[in-house]
């Protein structure tokens, strides 16, 4: 188990094989970005060493058609270590009681029940650093046949609101316990609101580089990276008839690592767009035993009204690296 970064809506908790997105899933409920998603997250230091400092980033979106409050990402500043079975929601005994500092601009903390806004407690951005401890390797079980490692656990939330904590649902322990709410204290919908975790593995020697994207192709030809894609709206009746326009991401041979037991990385790309239609979100680009795949580009069917948009490429290794391009989209 490598997996990294899981995102979870209100109601359901979406454990993520991919490392750092929301899931493998077609194209109505993963590519398109159509409400609030965490897309992907990054760590400079996928695996890092006992007394390391590492740097998380988000990619987050905001695809809600009305935006009555805005959205800002949060970060629960208790990092969990360690906890029991590597499960996740194992973490969640640890919230309750416990005390925030004021690192979110607020002054004397505040202790984590149900009922307070904790926002003002609450570090916000799309970045957040912490430091592993010096004995997350020795503190961490054993496990037969691994390399002795150790886990760290940073929970996330991008809300369009403020965030409380929630009781505990003690027939489902996977429920988390942070919610997003309104200036009424109006409980917000999954619409609104996603929450998220990155794990980070420490080891004292083996470390991990992130894959690094090259460059993205349209049609075969490299694009520019500032100025993205250009193409010409759709104009047939059905969708289906739309023409398949191919898009596909180039990543060298020096990110395709090997990993523990001499086997190498398998990479994959996740496409995600605002508008027009991707055929399906994910594409693997290196196996772990054949080397690169190919035909591995995805197809695009572009929209039907001339329009801007935002099409965003996450390339991810099964040991919790990931690297992205956000392109802009200009419908003709």
């Amino acid at each position: 188990m490598r997996s990294r970064t899981a995102c979870l809506s209100s109601l359901l908790c979406l454990l993520a094989g991919l490392s750092s997105s929301c899931g493998n899933v077609d194209f109505t409920e993963g590519s398109v970005l159509g409400s609030v998603r965490i897309l992907a997250s990054h760590t400079d230091k996928p695996y890092a060493a006992p007394g390391e400092t590492v740097k998380v980033d988000l990619l987050t979106w905001d695809g809600r058609i009305e935006k009555p409050r805005p959205l800002t990402t949060y970060w629960i500043p208790i990092v969990c270590i360690n906890p029991r079975e590597d499960l996740y929601y194992a973490c969640f005994e640890q919230f309750a009681g416990a005390t925030v500092p004021g690192s979110g601009g607020g002054s004397g903390g505040v202790t984590l029940e149900p009922g307070v806004d904790l926002t003002p407690y609450l570090p916000a951005g799309p970045s957040y650093s912490f430091t592993l401890p010096t004995d997350i390797v020795t503190s961490h079980p054993r496990v037969q046949g691994a390399v002795p490692y150790g886990m760290a656990v940073v929970f996330n939330i991008a809300c369009a609101g403020h965030v409380e904590l929630v009781a505990r649902d003690s027939k489902n322990p996977q429920a988390m316990p942070f919610g997003c709410f309104d200036e009424n204290r109006n409980r917000l919908g999954p619409d609104q609101y996603v929450i998220g975790f990155s794990r980070v593995y420490g080891y004292d020697t083996l470390r991990n580089a992130n894959p690094k994207i090259d460059n993205v192709f349209l049609e075969g030809k490299a694009i520019d990276r500032v100025q993205g894609i250009t193409v010409d709206r759709c104009t047939t009746k059905l969708r289906r008839d739309c023409p398949d326009i191919k898009i596909d991401v180039g990543v060298p041979e020096s990110s395709w690592e090997v990993q523990e037991g001499d086997r190498h990385e398998q990479i994959w790309a996740a496409y995600y767009a605002d508008i027009g239609q991707l055929d399906g979100e994910s594409r693997l680009l290196w196996d772990a035993t054949k080397g690169q795949v190919s035909g591995a580009e995805n197809k695009y069917k572009a929209a039907n009204d001339p329009i801007e948009g935002t099409m965003f490429i996450v390339v991810h290794d099964n040991r919790g690296g990931t690297d992205w391009w956000q392109i802009p989209v200009h419908t003709r």
